[in-house]
């Protein structure tokens, strides 16, 4: 068994995006005693790395044991025996063995545990990098009724240029029909197509299938939006905190440092979370040397990643969130307001303060669970609770579930705006005096 790197990866994905059921005793493996060892090293010590450096004698979870033991054998063994002399149908081994251990996953009453097969883990490695071989959409599964409807199209994508829009429904890829067909399989059927090829969709909005003709090619999502909002003012939108979004925050900050900025507005608003490494970078980026956030695990073990004093900005900071802003932006906001670095203005945040970390099994498979609860940088626990504005804005708004039609409506950006209007007027007031 091996592990990722360390990541600290945050759980940023929406659950019809790629998961399927997660259901206890939905499948089992056959050939159980092979699968078995990919068990038996999750549970027997975690990380390899925790194991050296932490000591090799960590307490065990009290109850994993129940993976292995001689009932649990003697019970796979009897619902083997049983499927293979009464079942009616064919079985698929690859997704019995895939639903064995997603329903260990289940079983661990964590609501961001995964197990990954192989194909799955390989495109979640591409979704974290944002940057990747592809069309350049985010794909939806109806489970219920195994519909794929497309959530997003990437500008500039492949998808894009071919005119793929939001809400369209795929119905076939390169002449094979998608119905019934798994989320990750359609993926693979997509992403094996060397030359061009033809896309199928229902567009609900005209009530017609729409032919596309497109082929796969290097795609950049586009985690970071920038621009300037008034003399001074700059404004940056952080979609996700992905590998990619440290470089794209990097240049967006310096473009508009350049033009001017002496203050950002950073937008965390329904920004889900992401990568933990990618959200201390970049607050490594625009703070100066000093704690960040820390984590711990069950045995108490902490661990503090800190801004260095490499690089920093000099700039008053506004922060908007809201209650969709979770995980790394919750990181991001924390350090932000314990630090007194800027305000946080919007509406309580979503309150996820732990952290999952992936491993990577023997046969390609990984596993991912909570293994660590993060503070802020003053000790504060937010899980469950999330973190409370500087200033309360948009309420109303979130309630009504309404999008602005306009900048003017968006309250939390005018306050914000304001906000640092007042405090570039407070400077220039000093420095006439001084």
């Amino acid at each position: 068994m091996a592990c990722l790197p360390e990541t600290g990866e945050e759980e940023r994905e929406t659950p019809e995006r790629t998961e399927p059921p997660r259901s206890f005793g939905e499948g089992f493996v056959t050939g159980i005693l092979a699968a078995l060892v990919c068990v038996i090293a999750l549970t027997a010590g975690g990380r390899i790395a925790d194991w050296l450096v932490r000591g090799k004698n960590r307490e065990q979870v009290p109850g994993a044991e129940v993976l292995t033991d001689g009932q649990t054998l003697d019970k796979l063994k009897e619902i083997q025996e049983l499927i293979q002399s009464c079942y009616l149908e064919d079985v698929d081994s690859d997704m019995l063995s895939a639903y064995l251990f997603k329903g260990v996953a289940a079983g661990l009453d964590d609501d961001y545990a995964r197990y990954y097969t192989e194909e799955e883990f390989k495109s979640v490695q591409e979704s974290n990098q944002g940057a990747y071989h592809g069309i350049g959409v985010t794909l939806s599964q109806d489970m219920a009724t195994g519909e794929l409807s497309v959530l997003e199209v990437y500008e500039g994508s492949p998808a894009d240029e071919a005119g793929m829009r939001a809400e369209d429904i795929l119905r076939a890829v390169a002449g094979t029909p998608v119905e019934g067909i798994e989320l990750s399989d359609v993926v693979s059927l997509i992403k094996e197509n060397e030359d061009e090829f033809e896309l199928v969709v229902y567009r609900p909005s005209e009530e017609q299938e729409v032919t596309l003709k497109l082929a796969c090619g290097p795609v950049e999502k586009n985690t970071v939006e920038s621009e300037m909002k008034e003399p001074g003012i700059g404004y940056i939108r952080i979609v996700e905190f992905d590998t990619i979004t440290v470089d794209q925050f990097e240049a967006a900050v310096d473009d508009l440092i350049g033009q001017g900025a002496e203050s950002l507005v950073i937008d965390l608003r329904d920004n889900p979370g992401g990568l933990l490494d990618s959200v201390c970078d970049i607050l490594n980026y625009i703070l100066p040397d000093g704690l960040l956030v820390y984590t711990e695990d069950r045995n108490g073990n902490r661990e503090e990643f800190c801004s260095d004093d490499k690089h920093s900005v000099d700039c008053e900071l506004a922060v908007l969130v809201n209650g969709n802003s979770a995980s790394a932006s919750e990181i991001f906001a924390g350090a932000v307001q314990d630090r007194g670095a800027g305000t946080i203005i919007g509406t309580q945040t979503y309150g996820k303060g732990v952290v999952q970390k992936t491993y990577l099994l023997s046969d390609g498979s990984a596993m991912k669970f909570t293994v660590e609860k993060y503070f802020t940088p003053n000790g504060t626990d937010i899980n469950g609770e999330g973190i409370t504005p500087d200033i309360i804005a948009g309420e109303n708004q979130e309630v009504s579930g309404q999008e602005e039609s306009s900048e003017m409506q968006d309250e939390p950006l005018e306050k914000a705006l304001e906000v640092l209007r007042e405090h570039g007027t407070e400077n220039h007031i000093q420095g006439e005096a001084d």
